[in-house]
C-alpha cells in the first residue's frame, strides 16, 4: 500500500511538472543566410486586437515585446527604426480551450460471494486553456517570412505581475532559443 501511494505521488508530480513546460517548435527558410542580418524592428507598433480580453492586454504585450527585445539583443541583434532594419519581428498570441482525459484504476477488492473482488476504473475529463505564442521573424526588404517559432503551454492565472513576467520571459526564452536556426550544411 505504501509503495502504491508513493508511486501515485511520483506520477502526480511528473504530470504536474510536465504540464507546466513550454512545448516549442520552429520552421524556417533553409535557403536564408541568417548570419547576414544584424538589425531588427517590430513590424507593428501595436498588436491588433483579437477580441479576447485575455490576449488584448497592453501589460502582457509590453512583457512579450520586452522579452523578445532582450533575447534578440543577447544574440547580438540591434533594434533600429523600421526603415533601416534587416529583420521585422511580429508575434501572435492565442488562447484555446483543450480537453484531456485519463483512465485511472482505483480500488482493489477481495471478498466472499457475491463480492469476488476486482479493480475499478475511472475516466477523468478536464478542460483547460492552452496558450500559443507564435513569433515571426522576416526579412524587411523584400518582406518575407524567414523564421517562425512557436511555444505552447497551459494558461495559468497569477496573482502578481512578477509571476506573470517570469512566465512570459521563460516562454519567450524557450521559443527564441531556436533562433537563429542551426542550419544543416
Amino acid at each position: 500500500m505504501r509503495h502504491a501511494l508513493l508511486l501515485y505521488l511520483i506520477l502526480t508530480l511528473a504530470v504536474a511538472t510536465g504540464c507546466s513546460a513550454v512545448k516549442v517548435s520552429q520552421d524556417y527558410d533553409a535557403s536564408s543566410e541568417f548570419s547576414a542580418f544584424s538589425t531588427y524592428a517590430w513590424a507593428l507598433d501595436q498588436q491588433p486586437e483579437t477580441g479576447d480580453i485575455r490576449v488584448d492586454n497592453p501589460l502582457l504585450e509590453a512583457r512579450i515585446r520586452d522579452a523578445v527585445d532582450r533575447n534578440l539583443s543577447a544574440k547580438g541583434y540591434r533594434k533600429v527604426d523600421r526603415d533601416t532594419a534587416d529583420l521585422l519581428v511580429a508575434y501572435n498570441l492565442t488562447i484555446r480551450s483543450r480537453i484531456e482525459s485519463d483512465s485511472v484504476s482505483s480500488g482493489v477488492g477481495y471478498g466472499g460471494y457475491p463480492y469476488w473482488g476486482g479493480v475499478g476504473f475511472e475516466t477523468r475529463i478536464r478542460e483547460y486553456d492552452e496558450g500559443m505564442l507564435v513569433i515571426d521573424i522576416g526579412s524587411a526588404d523584400p518582406v518575407k517570412l524567414l523564421w517562425r517559432g512557436t511555444g505552447t503551454r497551459r494558461v495559468t492565472e497569477h496573482k502578481n505581475p512578477e509571476k506573470s513576467t517570469q512566465v512570459v520571459n521563460k516562454t519567450v526564452a524557450e521559443i527564441m532559443s531556436q533562433f537563429p536556426p542551426q542550419q544543416m550544411k
